[in-house]
């Protein structure tokens, strides 16, 4: 049982040194690049935010009407890039293996 949990700790130290790229430990919290947030949930909900946000502008029939804003599409489409590169997408990969290796310790108790 305890080479089972070594062989599952050291699994998941490999794990996490592969994966955990997207968020940078800083202070209290985490940072990716300039962004501060404070940790996985508070950056998820900060994606649906910028999600939702364009989701409304795309929405509006009168969205081509603010003569101070040019080109809004464009703008809607770089807060949906900038969205998608902020996906933590590494750190899915590591819940996934997470979850398999579980499973496997699971089976062998």
């Amino acid at each position: 049982m305890e080479n089972n949990q070594t062989a599952f700790l050291k699994g998941v130290t490999i794990l996490a040194e592969e994966h955990f790229r997207s968020l940078r430990p800083y202070k209290s919290g985490f940072e990716v690049e300039h962004l501060y947030i404070k940790g996985y949930q508070d950056l998820l909900f900060h994606l649906e935010s910028l999600i939702n946000v364009c989701i409304l502008a795309l929405d509006n029939p009168h969205v081509g009407e603010h003569t101070q804003i040019r080109e809004p599409q464009v703008h809607i489409q770089k807060v949906l890039e900038l969205t998608a590169q902020l996906i933590p997408f590494e750190e899915a990969g590591f819940l996934d293996q997470m979850r398999e290796l579980i499973s496997t310790l699971e089976k062998e108790d």
